[in-house]
């Protein structure tokens, strides 16, 4: 049969069409057998090992003597070491990995260590316990999605056994509710204890349940409940003010400033300073029945907080300020140079003002300077040098009511070095107020400077060597400061330069503070002498069966022994805000006890401040 020329190119256009597609698939085919020799994840395997890195000191610090991959982190070393490298009793390791979390749950972490040990999950820290130990083990639950983390564990060796181990396992549990917040965590019990039965995120602290409850999960009576986060201040004196029925505990700043775990509808309020920053506040209240109330909020007192400082480029404080500002302190040694860039080094001058808290007694305000200073306190001269002079000190005293009294302090720089310090201290007995005193050429004992390392969790740093000072800052274990070479005279506290130049004073106490020059062997900076004034009179506890005696005046501290109610005590004491008083019991048991459970409070103030 014969094809018509039509029908022949059809024909041959799909053979080639045909031959076109067997040659596309054989070389789809040649590169699928290429491909498959390619892994599908070459990073994959990287997850299944932990990047470790040795150094030969305890401090994770230089270049690693020895880097490896290791499969799992369960170490037991022994008295040996990792390796032939490193130092069996000197050396640090540090392990990081991605971790693939196959579900959504609450993962409990467990280290166990000789020596210290720290665990990061996606750069949190969940368990530190970085000092010298035998070996122990500690856990953490962290809630985790699923999905890949970052885990990082350090970890040193200080001497005899060596033990480094990690691992995990689910627990279950919900993710935590979002907390933008106040967190707040709801018990069904007057203890806080257990796990919460309501964690949520509060808006305030302002609750008025009445007879009801925080939420159909809480008991209407017999629950407690904590509040927690970190708000934003400026620097000033703040009054605190806690609403409740019945029993209440609230921190700020780490300080525990109420402490009225009882029953009843009562109002609580108490005045500190802060600095400026992120402040951390607690709140913890218990419900026991009946009505059911739990308020708080706070106010900046005016004219509180730091020194307003006006800057004058002359030395008669005329005209406008050309610089003003906040100054936590007037302790300023200035040289050659000036307080700022808008003020010469020369021929200007300075005012002061701030309103500041004072229990009821004799002061003396002491200022160094150099050119002229005086000041005023409730607006009477107590300190006059308005002249040109080197480095000198005036002195005088003034008796204070209880209360808010105003200070006033004014400066001037004629040419050459300039410098002025401003502080005072309570002194013993309270007589008629005197008249400024006549300059006197201080001396100048010889520094001895060094370095203090935190070795106590926390350690407030303060305006002067006492805790009757304002609180400036906080600092925190292992960090640490410069020593000005200066000291108390108890040698309780000693002085440290702070980044911005400025002088504070911190604990000088062997559990606070370690330093690499004997507190003791230095030099008393003058005006830092301590008043030793003689009891005032006598107290009974009451208001409770038992109360707590302790070493130092807080709840922090440990309890030397529990006094019965109707006991009568000598009172030695307080702390600056009057809430804890050093007391002697009739066996001559000294320490400090909560000033609720003590009578005779008209006294109170008049006790002389003393350090815990």
């Amino acid at each position: 049969m014969t094809q018509s020329p039509l029908r022949l190119g059809n024909m041959r256009w799909i053979m080639k069409k045909h031959k076109l597609w067997l040659v596309f698939l054989a070389a789809a085919m040649m590169l699928g057998s290429l491909l498959a020799l390619v892994p599908a994840n070459p990073l994959l395997a990287a997850d299944t090992s932990w990047q470790a890195s040795y150094w030969n000191n305890k401090t994770l610090t230089g270049s690693p003597v020895l880097v490896r991959n290791e499969a799992e982190l369960n170490n037991d070393w022994g008295d040996n070491a990792p390796d032939a490298i490193l130092d069996k009793d000197q050396f640090s390791a540090r392990w990081t990995r991605s971790i693939n979390f196959p579900t959504s749950s609450a993962y409990r972490f467990t280290a166990t260590m000789d020596d210290g040990m720290r665990v990061y999950v996606d750069n949190v820290l969940i368990i530190d316990s970085w000092t010298d130990s035998q070996v122990h083990s500690l856990a953490a639950d962290v809630y985790l999605n699923a999905g890949d983390h970052a885990v990082k564990v350090e970890y040193y060796e200080a001497g005899g056994k060596a033990v480094a181990k990690l691992s995990w396992t689910p627990v279950g549990g919900t993710a935590p509710v979002p907390i933008a917040n106040w967190k707040g965590e709801y018990f069904n019990n007057t203890t806080l204890s257990g796990t919460p039965v309501l964690v949520r995120d509060d808006a305030s602290i302002n609750f008025e349940w009445g007879v009801g409850s925080p939420a159909a999960t809480v008991v209407a009576d017999q629950f407690s409940a904590r509040w927690t986060r970190n708000m934003t201040f400026e620097p000033g004196r703040y009054r605190f003010i806690a609403q409740v029925d019945d029993g209440v505990r609230l921190w700020v700043n780490n300080q525990l400033i109420i402490n009225q775990w009882v029953n009843g509808n009562t109002t609580y309020t108490v005045e500190m300073d802060l600095p400026s920053g992120s402040i951390p506040i607690q709140m913890e209240y218990f419900e026991a029945v009946g009505g059911a109330t739990a308020k708080l909020s706070w106010l900046k007192l005016s004219g509180s907080g730091d020194w307003t400082g006006q800057y004058f480029n002359n030395k008669t404080l005329t005209g406008s300020p050309v610089m003003t500002r906040s100054d936590s302190q007037i302790n300023f040694n200035w040289g050659s140079g000036s307080p700022g860039t808008a003020v010469p080094v020369d021929n200007f001058s300075v005012r002061w003002n701030r309103s500041l808290n004072f229990a009821a007694g004799r002061y003396r305000f002491t200022a160094i300077s150099d050119d002229g200073v005086r000041m005023w306190v409730n607006g009477q001269l107590v300190i006059d040098g308005w002249s040109d002079h080197q480095p000198q000190s005036f002195s005088g005293a003034i008796d204070l009511p209880n209360g808010f009294a105003s200070l006033q302090v004014e400066y001037y720089e004629a040419t050459g070095g300039s410098q002025v310090q401003v502080s005072w201290t309570p002194v013993p007995t309270p007589t008629t107020p005197t008249t400024p005193t006549t300059p006197t050429t201080p001396t100048t004992p010889t520094p001895t400077s060094g370095i203090g390392t935190v070795i106590s969790a926390y350690l407030n740093v303060r305006t002067g060597p006492g805790i009757e000072y304002r609180i400036i800052t906080t600092l925190v274990k292992n960090q640490t400061v410069n020593l000005t070479g200066y000291r108390s005279a108890d040698a309780n506290w000693v002085q440290i330069n702070m980044p911005n130049g400025t002088k504070a004073w911190v604990s000088g106490k062997s559990y606070y503070l370690q330093t690499n020059v004997s507190i003791a062997n230095m030099p008393v900076l003058p005006g830092t002498v301590p008043t030793n004034p003689a009891p005032s009179g006598t107290g009974v506890v009451t208001n409770a069966y038992y109360v707590n005696l302790r070493i130092g005046g807080g709840v922090e501290y440990p309890v030397i022994t529990a006094v019965p109610s109707g006991t009568t005590v000598t009172l030695l004491g307080r702390n600056g805000s009057t809430t804890w008083l050093k007391i002697r019991l009739p066996n001559g048991t000294v320490g400090w006890m909560n000033a609720n459970y003590i009578t005779n409070s008209a006294s109170f103030p008049s006790l002389p401040v003393l350090a815990s």
